[in-house]
């Protein structure tokens, strides 16, 4: 979702070509994957990390455009809400302290852009949801205003024919109803990347799968919402409800969300796509003049970019 685009709305001829676009990539895959060597090499660790902004009072400071433009750092970005920065981190040989080594990068990072944000009233809090955060910070007001996030709420809004809807349970039940995904922007996360062996990948991703149950278990800690105490790990709940493009009327069909843990183990990185290509529609149909078949043809690695960006628009 870190693309930058030039337009929020698209016809049906072009959502009809990106699909198809996605399904000869997913073609050109296949053939990656059985070629001799290919995603071999050293294991690395990669890292990206979603921040709040707060003013003094700890209330959220929508000022993300501002702030990235005094940074000029390539590796933050601003996010879906005006008051949420990313910051992405550098790729780490995964020997040694790696983990350790992020951790200094990233406090780094955070001192060079909370100097920047000092002076317009601001400072980075990483955390999962601002307990402090409001409802009536929300809403449209509260998106950055970017063609990609305009894009992506449109598109699921105009799946969904409705409303979002948002029930979650708790000690104090909260129930309301959003008209764009800007909720979506109050579910911060930190987000690990793993490089590991290609011919190995399906055992990596279900071990991970297997064990990110038990550490969420033991590291739940955004129980809350607009003062509401509720699950504690509410972004779980908030995220899959902010962004389901699923239409209520269709109640008999057992449609997955679009933030979904999967079904069953997987057999290789190839069937995650194919899922993603055929559980779920396009809502940004950015086409690429690449021909990913030529490419491999000449020796070459595709960018294979309509796959990329339509997984990116899925949150398995």
């Amino acid at each position: 979702m870190g693309l930058s685009i030039k337009q929020s709305e698209f016809t049906t001829e072009e959502f009809d070509r990106f699909a198809a676009k996605v399904r000869t990539d997913l073609t050109a895959l296949t053939r990656l994957l059985n070629r001799p060597g290919f995603g071999e090499g050293a294991s690395s660790i990669g890292a990206e990390v979603e921040f709040y902004i707060v003013n003094p009072d700890l209330r959220v400071q929508p000022i993300n455009t501002e702030l990235a433009a005094r940074v000029q750092d390539p590796q933050l970005t601003v996010e879906l809400n005006r008051f949420n920065l990313e910051y992405n981190l550098s790729p780490q040989a995964f020997k040694g302290a790696p983990f350790a080594r992020t951790e200094q990068e990233l406090l780094g990072a955070m001192q060079r852009i909370n100097q920047h944000a000092a002076p317009l009233n601001g400072e980075l809090v990483p955390i999962g949801i601002l307990p402090t955060l409001r409802q009536s910070d929300m809403g449209a007001k509260a998106m950055t205003d970017e063609p990609r996030y305009h894009a992506l709420s449109n598109a699921l809004i105009q799946q969904r024919g409705e409303p979002f809807s948002i029930h979650i349970g708790g000690n104090d039940v909260i129930d309301l109803e959003a008209d764009d995904v800007t909720l979506e922007g109050a579910t911060t996360s930190f987000q690990l990347h793993w490089r590991v062996p290609a011919r190995r990948f399906a055992d990596y991703f279900n071990a991970v799968q297997l064990v990110t149950p038990i550490a969420l278990a033991l590291a739940s800690n955004s129980p809350s919402l607009f003062g509401h105490h509720l699950w504690d790990e509410t972004r779980i709940a908030l995220f899959k409800q902010s962004v389901d493009s699923r239409s209520p009327n269709h109640r008999t069909w057992k449609h997955p969300p679009r933030v979904y843990y999967g079904n069953g183990w997987a057999r290789s990185a190839w069937e995650l796509f194919a899922a993603s290509a055929s559980l779920y529609p396009p809502i940004l149909p950015l086409m690429s003049e690449e021909d990913p078949m030529a490419v491999i043809d000449r020796g070459d690695v595709p960018e294979l970019t309509e796959l990329r960006l339509h997984h990116g628009t899925t949150w398995p």
